[in-house]
């Protein structure tokens, strides 16, 4: 019969006296289930409830399964209720904290694969029981009993070798397959073991993971975390998936002539990748800006999605550290950044000077302000004409218009310039300006070196690819473990680069 609203109403309400709970248990089914499902509901309205759903038919299983969800039943009613026909039942009563072992050991060999499912799920499981399910013969079951925080080693250990590849995917991720989930003939077992491991851990195994058939396999292998190889790593920069080549392009490790070549690649995510990889040297950012050039022209863009692909491309190049100064200048007469702002053209190290110059004194034409500054920016507007561009830099170093005192950032300001501005007690708390000269390429090692050694500008420093070794070395002993980290990396680069390629 249709349940009543009011009567679900009262049912659930938390003041509704035990003599009106009683009368609603008895009205059918779906008031009883309500009534039953009430937390704290005395034990003596609870038996009321049982004996009559154990006497309904379907209609009261609802009524069953609310009775052993209950926290307060009783072991022995739980043990009735693991031996009742109706699987939803007995499937409520597998995960009881209060179900009888020897319930709980029924469970384990019942028909029915929800059932041992959810038993395997349960928040305690005995050991034995456990260990009978690890040969439960339903792959759910036994992907419930890895799936476990607190699944025993053992038993992880005897389901490496599981027939369902699901369950050995869990036990990879868990550590416990030793070697065999590199070799696993699923790739997902193959991918979540390439996936948990390091280069250390991957080293002797890249050349056979460098040819996996898995596309995402090789993908992983290619990636900085696991693989400091360079020959292996050059053999992946030329694999037919634009998404292997673009994680072999963005690892620092990979050689020079490869990223070279990478940057000359027809897929956009490997040459997006080309441009955010910090050690590629001024040769490869050269060819980058080159094949930028190319695609800017109509018939050269049909493999992107359009110009703006190109223009994301020249943002990359523009604030890459190691950008040529000139090919920086035929990206500028290209004209492939719309947004472009001379301000923050300031901030970036390899303008050449007399366009840095230019873009200092336009932007700041408009902010100009009392004699000092007006006369400032009259001498070096009227000096970029006749003096050498350093020269005119090194005053813009020391100009009291803040926006061409920006020049400490550019590589082409003279060394002396950027030491003396460091030393000069009224630049002390220039943080801004200091931050500039912390990653310009030109500041004086001895500068460089102080700041490394006292923690300061590490940050910073780690953004100049040329950075001397010295100083690298200062920081990669530091105890801070983030930029110390990836100091440690960049020697080891310069390390297999020295010789016969080109430092980072």
């Amino acid at each position: 019969m249709d349940t009543d609203v009011d009567d679900v109403t009262e049912a659930w309400r938390p003041t509704t006296p035990l003599s009106r709970l009683r009368e609603l248990a008895a009205l059918g089914p779906g008031p009883a289930r309500i009534v039953a499902s009430r937390i704290g509901m005395p034990a003596g309205l609870a038996q009321e409830v049982a004996v009559r759903a154990l006497a309904g038919g379907p209609d009261w299983f609802g009524v069953l399964c609310a009775l052993a969800a209950q926290p307060a039943t009783p072991a022995e009613r739980l043990a009735e209720l693991a031996a009742h026909p109706e699987e939803s039942v007995r499937r409520v009563v597998a995960v009881h904290r209060a179900t009888p072992k020897a319930a709980i050991r029924t469970l384990a060999r019942d028909g029915s694969t929800a059932v041992r499912r959810a038993l395997a799920g349960r928040e305690k499981l005995p050991r034995k029981v456990a260990g009978a399910l690890v040969t439960d013969a339903s792959g759910e079951v036994r992907l419930a009993l890895v799936r476990r925080v607190d699944a025993r080693p053992e038993h992880l250990r005897a389901l490496a070798a599981d027939p369902d590849a699901r369950v050995r995917r869990v036990v990879a991720a868990l550590g416990h397959a030793g070697d065999a989930d590199l070799t696993d003939p699923d790739p997902g077992v193959r991918r979540t073991a390439v996936h948990k491991r390091s280069a250390p851990e991957l080293i002797a195994l890249l050349d056979a993971l460098a040819q996996d058939p898995d596309t995402r396999i090789r993908e992983l292998v290619a990636q900085q975390y696991r693989n400091h190889t360079p020959a292996v790593l050059a053999r992946l920069a030329s694999d037919a998936e634009p998404c292997v080549r673009a994680a072999a392009a963005a690892n620092p490790f990979t050689p020079v002539r490869q990223l070279t070549e990478l940057a000359a690649d027809p897929d956009l995510t490997v040459l997006a990748a080309v441009s955010e990889n910090m050690t590629a040297p001024p040769e490869t950012l050269a060819r980058l800006v080159d094949t930028m050039s190319r695609l800017s022209d109509d018939g050269e863009r049909t493999a992107f999605d359009g110009e703006e692909d190109v223009q994301r491309l020249a943002y990359a190049a523009l604030e890459h550290p190691a950008t040529p100064p000139e090919s920086l200048r035929a990206l500028h007469a290209a004209n492939l950044w719309p947004y472009f702002h001379p301000g923050n053209a300031m901030d970036q190290p390899n303008w050449p000077p007399d366009l840095l110059i230019e873009f200092g004194l336009t932007y700041s034409a408009s902010t100009v302000s009392g004699a000092a500054e007006r006369a400032s920016f009259a001498a070096i507007d009227e000096a970029r004409h006749t003096e050498p561009p350093e020269d005119v830099l090194a005053a813009m170093v020391h100009s009291p218009v803040y926006y061409l005192r920006r020049a400490v950032a550019n590589r082409h300001t003279p060394p002396q310039a950027l030491a003396a501005f460091v030393r000069d007690g009224a630049h002390a708390d220039d943080t801004s300006h200091l931050d500039d000269i912390a990653k310009n390429p030109a500041t004086p090692v001895e500068i460089l070196l102080a700041w490394a050694e006292a923690g300061e500008y590490h940050y910073e420093m780690l953004k100049n690819p040329s950075l001397p070794e010295p100083v690298l070395a200062a920081i990669a002993a530091s105890t801070d473990t983030s930029y110390a980290g990836q100091a440690r990396w960049m020697l080891e680069v310069r390390a297999l680069r020295a010789g016969t390629e080109t430092p980072c």
